[in-house]
């Protein structure tokens, strides 16, 4: 393993930090970009951990989605939630049409 590392170092293929350090920083970028802290995702995913509870599934959902919008995955592991940095996910309000039906242009902005 020394010596793999050591010609990949070499080789300037050994990345530069762990992957642990690599997370740590895409998940401090994804907080300050959605504007949060992650005490708040902590307690956003405490809550959501209650609404599922109660079954209200479609709440959960839109919890999710907000995040989502926001550059946080949610994902549920057992029992577990953990979050995770991801591309943010514009919401669409648009309904997507069925296969065959014709979509209107949208408007164009100027």
């Amino acid at each position: 393993e020394k010596e793999v590392t050591k010609v990949l170092d070499v080789l300037g293929l050994q990345p530069p930090c762990s992957y642990n350090e690599v997370l740590l920083q895409l998940k401090e970028k994804a907080l300050t970009r959605a504007g949060l802290v992650e005490d708040d995702v902590i307690r956003l995913i405490n809550e959501r951990a209650e609404v599922r509870r109660n079954k209200d599934f479609l709440k959960s959902d839109q919890m999710r989605a907000h995040l989502q919008a926001k550059g946080i995955a949610l994902m549920d592991v057992g029992t577990e939630t953990i979050w995770r940095p991801c591309v943010p996910v514009q919401q669409e309000s648009e309904v997507v049409p069925s296969e065959g039906q014709k979509v209107p242009p949208k408007p164009e902005t100027a």
